[in-house]
Parts: structure tokens; C-alpha cells; sequence
């Protein structure tokens, strides 16, 4: 039968297990303030996607980290990819664009 200290260490012991998994992804190098900012220019991006005839949404991926936007999908047109890079470049907060859209069929 386990003592009251057995059960003590036995339940710091599991509490670590849980926990530090969940801690170790809160980790980052980034602060809150950029992370909700790197998430709010991302909307802001794929809501103008989603309002301009030009560009198609749904083929081209928006990620932001610290300001930089990183485009990546595919296009029929270079016009399209432009336009995309044109619309991440006039939002507040950007630093940067990474433009990786490809232009074309996927073939």
C-alpha cells in the first residue's frame, strides 16, 4: 500500500508528465503581442484575396511569422501572383513577402 508521501511524489511526478509537454508548445520565440499580430495580418490578407476578382483564395496559402508573409499556391495567371503580393505588401504590419506562388498548371 503507498504512504501519503508515495502518493505526493506519485502526483508531482504525473503533473510534470502532463504538463511540460503542454508548456514546451507555449514556447516561443516571438511575443503574444507579435504572434496576434502575425495572426491578424494573415486575415487581413485573405480577406482582400477574398474581395479582389483577381486572385483565388483558395489557391493561395498565407502564413505570417514576425511580419513576414510567406505566399505559397498556385495561379493561372503571373498577373494573379502579382496582384497577391501587391495585396500582402499593403497591409499594415508586413515586413516582408516571400512570394512562393507558382504560375500555371500543376502538370
Amino acid at each position: 500500500m503507498l504512504n501519503s508521501k508515495s502518493l505526493v511524489a506519485l502526483a508531482i511526478a504525473g503533473g510534470v508528465l502532463c504538463f511540460t509537454p503542454l508548456l514546451e508548445s507555449c514556447r516561443s520565440t516571438t511575443s503574444a503581442s507579435s504572434q496576434m499580430s502575425d495572426t491578424t495580418i494573415t486575415s487581413k490578407i485573405k480577406a482582400k484575396y477574398v474581395g479582389d476578382a483577381d486572385v483565388k483564395v483558395f489557391d493561395v496559402s498565407v502564413n505570417t511569422e514576425e511580419g513576414v508573409v510567406y505566399l505559397t499556391g498556385r495561379v493561372d495567371t503571373q498577373a494573379q501572383k502579382e496582384e497577391a503580393e501587391r495585396l500582402a505588401w499593403n497591409t499594415d504590419g508586413v515586413t516582408q513577402v516571400v512570394n512562393h506562388i507558382k504560375v500555371g498548371d500543376k502538370t
